[in-house]
């Protein structure tokens, strides 16, 4: 299998530690549902038969019937034998179109399109060269609950040899992603975490290049991998950032919020070690002994996450030093809660944030702000589903 960076040892690594040998039909963790969710389960996978024959019929290339490495249609789907597993995807499916059956079995049926035409059964075999896309992402260990954890870094590129050619870069970026999502087992680990490193990033980076590539990479991660983040950690960002997600934050979900984490560079080691752990991290990231010592000014409140009315969602606060102009961080959503609106965000939390956000310039006084269009700014924008209140990342 072709690599990138230090992605081989990580990926084979995870690979022996993560995938599951536990039987499809046990009972997993992840897979807590409430009865309204399971009705809707049950209701959308009678239908994956045909969903998967409506895939064939539009397709110009055959049909994998399968997503992530897991058969949706198995030979045998006995209540002894039923594979658990397919519910944990269609009930990602489902959330991303809040519970709507209908529009779920669209978005199913145009994924598996999408992944045969796009062919992602070859893909993880590609090789792309490392002096291009080595220090621009890779995954590297899991959190302390099993979750693989994949890096993005955006400052210092060369965008124009990056994300220049396009449908390279997206093939790339695309490999990535569908890699993490193969060391999950759907029984016990059903998402992954993000940690998107914004040092070096210039306020003068993002160029057209860079835009042209963000706006591809959101729309092809949101329609096709919804649901599967936990958590994304802004690292390392810089004061300016916080103008940036000051005004997006208007814009998102509480539930969208609540999978928030953003943190300054003096304080990204310490946090990134609570909630990944430290020695789940690459050597960059290890915080010293002074780092690992909270400040003591640290922010123990977590306004973003207070505002939520879900009972289930504690917030787990980053201590962030006050004295840097930076958002604060929010806390992370369950994918264990038994909260029967579950389905009610319609947020899709898939997407790599692009390279850097566009120049704002902060002013002394309150003087009028550039209008910053959301899908170009910190990888977020208004998702493309009907209600438009959900966030993509």
């Amino acid at each position: 299998m072709a690599t990138v960076g230090p992605t081989a040892t990580a990926i084979e690594t995870e690979a022996d530690v993560t995938t599951t040998t536990t039987p499809a039909a046990t009972l997993g963790t992840v897979q807590s549902f409430t009865d309204a969710e399971n009705e809707l389960i049950a209701k959308l996978r009678e239908q994956v038969p045909q969903i998967i024959e409506d895939a064939g019929n539009v397709s110009s290339v055959a049909i994998d019937p399968s997503i992530w490495g897991v058969p949706l249609a198995p030979a045998s789907d006995s209540k002894e034998e039923r594979d658990l597993r397919v519910d944990v995807i269609l009930h990602k499916f489902l959330k991303a179109r809040s519970g709507d059956i209908p529009l779920a079995r669209q978005m199913l049926t145009n994924t598996l399109k999408w992944r045969a035409e796009f062919n992602i059964a070859t893909l993880l075999d590609e090789e792309f060269p490392e002096d291009v896309f080595g220090n621009v992402g890779y995954i590297f260990g899991h959190d302390e609950q099993g979750r693989p954890v994949t890096y993005n870094f955006y400052g210092s590129l060369d965008n124009k040899l990056v994300f220049g050619d396009l449908d390279r870069f997206l093939r790339w970026r695309v490999q990535l992603h569908e890699r993490g999502m193969r060391l999950l087992d759907f029984v016990n680990v059903a998402d992954m975490i993000q940690v998107h490193d914004y040092d070096g990033v210039s306020v003068f980076g993002y160029d057209k290049f860079a835009r042209a590539a963000s706006k591809a990479t959101v729309q092809l991660l949101s329609d096709n991998y919804p649901e599967t983040l936990a958590t994304k950690i802004f690292a390392n960002v810089p004061g300016w950032g916080e103008t940036v997600f000051n005004v997006i934050c208007r814009l998102l979900s509480e539930e969208t919020k609540r999978k928030f984490v953003v943190v300054s560079k003096a304080s990204a080691p310490r946090v990134l070690a609570e909630r990944i752990g430290e020695d789940n991290l690459p050597e960059k990231f290890r915080p010293s002994s002074a780092e690992k010592e909270p400040s003591a000014a640290a922010d123990t409140t977590d306004p973003l996450a207070a505002e939520s009315s879900d009972p289930l969602a504690a917030p787990q606060t980053a201590h962030v030093d006050q004295n840097e102009a930076v958002a604060k961080p929010t806390s992370l959503h369950s994918h264990e809660s038994n909260d029967e609106s579950s389905f009610a965000s319609n947020s899709q939390e898939d997407a790599v944030p692009p390279p850097p956000p566009p120049a704002v310039t902060a002013a002394p006084e309150l003087e009028p702000q550039p209008e910053v269009p959301v899908e170009e700014t910190a990888g977020m924008r208004l998702d493309d589903t009907e209600d438009k209140r959900g966030a993509q990342i």
